[in-house]
């Protein structure tokens, strides 16, 4: 509270509360589809215990102090500029560059892992000399309420 946080909506322990610096996940959702889009190495991130409809399903992210985080590095031979803007209804982050990678979600693939359900994100990543890349994210989506699956 002392640093600006104020109390949103968390999970702790299965459980939705009020916690300070909750809702941090949304901009944490928001730059890691900016990365993917731009086809950048997402090197750490975690997607919630708990799906959500307000995230795309598999490709999402979630973060908390002082874990988990979400990282990702510039890959590209350009810089970024990372521009947030917001209003009391939205959330936008925009990455500026010089185009390098065309990245496309190109398949997900659910499954069941003991209660939770599993979700495998492919994308694919095409680049100016038409070589293409994939990989893979993972998210694993416990049933509401429950702490474990």
């Amino acid at each position: 509270a002392e640093n600006g946080f104020v109390p949103a909506g968390a999970i702790s322990n299965g459980e939705h509360v009020n916690e300070i610096g909750g809702g941090i996940s949304q901009f944490a959702t928001t730059t890691f589809n900016a990365a993917y889009f731009a086809g950048l190495q997402i090197d750490t991130y975690q997607a919630h215990s708990e799906y959500f409809s307000r995230y795309p399903r598999g490709r999402e992210a979630t973060m908390g102090y002082p874990a988990p985080n979400l990282a990702f590095t510039n890959n590209t031979p350009y810089g970024i500029m990372i521009w947030t803007s917001y209003t009391q209804t939205s959330l936008t982050v925009t990455l500026y560059s010089t185009p390098y990678g065309l990245a496309a979600q190109t398949g997900s693939v659910e499954g069941t892992s003991g209660k939770c359900t599993t979700v495998t994100t492919t994308r694919t990543i095409t680049f100016p000399d038409g070589t293409t890349t994939q990989d893979e994210f993972r998210a694993r989506y416990r049933p509401p309420g429950s702490t474990t699956c």
